[in-house]
């Protein structure tokens, strides 16, 4: 290792010399050394730009691998190489700097410990004899790596040069000045200095403050990361750039000083020259942050609720039902279940919400008890510490990541309530019902689902209850109580899911436009969360047919009507599918998008996933470059409505569960289960 350092220093130190030659002025030749080497740098720090973008231009579909194939290690890192490749990602040179970094300073250690080798050029035969007249003749021996300072020091001093030491040697050494700024480069600072033991790393941590803040401004993957990890980093480096000060000669300090200075300026002309806002959505890592901020600041704003109701909960002694909800909108899969438990019992609906703001917090019934537990630092504890006889989620995973069963109570019923006309063994992760001891099935293919995936992966048999689906009995109703007049002007709704390649992603406006041209009245109705991560695309829509009156974007998720009143629903893998299809009798035209698959294993299962078979029952498919013959596609659906609505009859009677009473059906058998009825 100390022949590598060797030979780093000695390039180093030629470098060096040039620059004390030039300004005979070690300070001075050290801040111009430093910035040479940023030159130097330069064409690396391009690369390594352009490398960053890449990363924050791929890493939305990193996190949707990441949850694809979160239960397939193997097939994530064969998907992960393959967007490294397809996107030109290099993850190895996010280090490189670092490595510079550190290469550089061992060597710049090396040049300052030795400035009679690398600076002053001395021969290894003057060298050797200075070593020797230290050991000998002034019986210096623990100098250690500090050796030719003392040299330089003893000789400036006043000491006798050793015979034979060469006159360009000795003139070198006496005219040499260490001293920079009133401090001496080659000394460390010693706690008894005075001021001098404060004052470099005081500014080595002030530098790294101040490159920090520059690149938390303008460096692309600090605009990309978290408000904690840039505190963090920020954090980090000033503390390590004030401690690695105090451990150095101030020459290798004041090194570290310009370094960090000299490194804003190169970032500030490669953002220049290759900006991320050409390249990269700077608007959406705006969203990002911003979102970020709001959630930090709602969960400070109902801290002591959350800490207040997380006691609250342990107080209450007996606890028979809890159920728990991700946030406001899983409240409807409940809804019929709790409404007959409140009915028809005196039973205490414990609900338990990671929402604060969720409508159960105006719930007045004396059945109903509220709760705000969200963060995992309550989260985490309140499952495992909860005690109880049954529990209802939708949440699936239970046990395999941070909701877990009861550490204190092992015999709570766990109840899995379905929150999606859709297979388990292909739009849901491997294992994602193994802890549950009871599942609230709503088609009859997930039974024999459930039943084969037990079988195949060797897991205890679940309690399988025929539920039926809520939900879906709740927009019938709402259908029904509707007024179904006649369009004039057929009513298309395109409702997509939220996934890569998607109907908007790969022929939304295409779409639009076609039928559009058809006559067609067109709602595009997309996924709350791409509108969520994506906002100014549907605003750009917005205002691309902002002139068309016969064709909506709607943003706005708060009532189900348009969906309703529409003649034919289009859509790709959505389970929103059946419950349009069900609850109106209206076909679905399905887009030929790739596929949404959660468990790689599906097609190892007899069972052929319902979310393939509906799109043969439920109306008509058609692949994204076959779109030229949509209207009349769509146009056969409308003349053939009545054999359509008796095929869609047809299937939902012969797939779904206890139509009508499903809530019912759901709420007695809980009931049951606590022993009252």
């Amino acid at each position: 290792m100390s022949a590598v350092i060797d030979a780093i220093s000695a390039v180093l130190g030629f470098i060096m010399r040039g620059c004390y030659n030039l300004f005979s002025n070690y300070g001075v030749s050290i801040i111009f050394f430093t910035l040479a080497t940023k030159v130097i740098l330069f064409p690396v720090n391009i690369f390594i730009q352009k490398n960053s973008i890449r990363m924050v231009k791929l890493q939305p579909e990193l996190n949707a691998l990441k949850i694809r194939y979160i239960d397939d290690k193997d097939k994530y890192a064969d998907e992960q190489l393959k967007l490294y490749k397809k996107y030109r990602y290099h993850p190895s040179l996010g280090i490189i700097p670092m490595i510079f970094q550190l290469v550089i300073v061992m060597g710049v250690m090396g040049v300052v410990y030795r400035p009679i080798t690398y600076l002053l050029g001395a021969s290894s035969g003057d060298i050797e004899l200075l070593g020797d007249w230290l050991k000998n003749t002034m019986h210096i021996t623990d100098a250690g790596s500090s050796a030719q300072i003392r040299i330089i020091e003893l000789l400036q001093g006043g000491a006798a040069a050793p015979e034979g030491l060469s006159q360009g040697c000795l003139d070198g050494i006496m005219s040499f000045k260490m001293n920079f700024l009133g401090l001496n480069l080659g000394d460390v600072p010693k706690l008894l200095s005075g001021i001098s033991f404060f004052i470099l790393p005081v500014i080595a941590g002030l530098s790294a403050l101040t490159l920090c803040i520059a690149q938390n401004k303008i460096n692309v993957l600090q605009l990309a990361a978290g408000k904690f990890n840039r505190y963090a980093t920020t954090i980090f480096m000033v503390a390590f750039s004030t401690y690695f000060a105090f451990l150095v000669p101030h020459g290798v300090g004041v090194y570290w000083i310009c370094g960090n200075l000299f490194a804003i300026i190169p970032m500030i002309i490669i953002n220049i020259i290759i900006p991320p806002k050409k390249y990269v959505d700077l608007g959406y890592l705006k969203r990002i942050k911003e979102e970020r901020i709001a959630k930090e600041e709602k969960y400070r704003k109902y801290h002591k609720k959350e800490r207040a109701d997380y006691k609250r909960f342990f107080k209450n002694g007996d606890v028979d039902l809890v159920f728990y909800s991700e946030a406001n909108g899983f409240y409807k899969y409940y809804k019929d279940t709790i409404d007959y438990i409140c009915q028809h019992s005196d039973v205490a609906i414990h609900y338990v919400t990671s929402d604060p703001e969720d409508k159960i917090f105006e719930d007045t019934r004396e059945n109903i008890h509220a709760y705000y537990i969200a963060r995992d630092a309550y989260l985490i504890p309140f499952f495992m510490k909860l005690s109880c006889k049954v529990v209802v989620m939708t949440t699936p995973d239970l046990e395999k990541y941070h909701i877990k069963r009861s550490r204190v109570n092992k015999n709570i019923e766990y109840i899995y309530v379905e929150h999606g006309i859709g297979s388990v063994i292909l739009t849901a992760r491997k294992g994602c019902l193994d802890w549950f001891d009871t599942v609230f099935v709503t088609t009859k293919d997930i039974v024999e689902e459930i039943r084969e995936m037990e079988e195949f992966y060797k897991t205890p048999k679940k309690l399988i209850v025929q539920a039926g689906y809520p939900v879906l009995d709740t927009m019938t109703r709402e259908y029904e109580s509707m007024s179904h007049e006649k369009h004039d002007v057929p009513q298309i709704v395109i409702a997509p899911s939220w996934q890569p390649d998607n109907i908007i992603e790969l022929c939304g406006e295409e779409l639009i436009d076609k039928l559009s041209d058809k006559g067609y009245d067109v709602t595009l109705r997309p996924h709350p969360q791409q509108v969520k991560h994506s906002p100014e695309l549907f605003a750009q829509m917005q205002e691309k047919y902002a002139d068309k009156k016969n064709i909506t974007i709607q943003t706005d998720f708060s009532s189900n009507t348009s969906m309703l009143d529409a003649d034919v629903l289009i859509t790709d893998w959505s389970c929103i599918s059946c419950e349009y299809a069900f609850a109106t009798k209206k076909p679905v035209l399905f887009v030929d998008t790739p596929m949404k698959i959660l468990n790689n294993d599906y097609d190892k299962f007899k069972t052929p996933p319902n979310n393939i078979v509906f799109r043969s029952l439920l109306g008509e498919q058609i692949a994204p470059d076959k779109l030229d013959n949509v209207g009349e596609v769509i146009a056969d659906m409308l003349e053939n409505r009545e054999k359509y609505a008796r095929k869609i009859d047809e299937t939902y009677h012969d797939y779904v569960f206890n139509i009508g009473i499903s809530g019912k059906v759901c709420a007695r058998y809980i009931l049951k289960s606590l022993g009252k009825i």
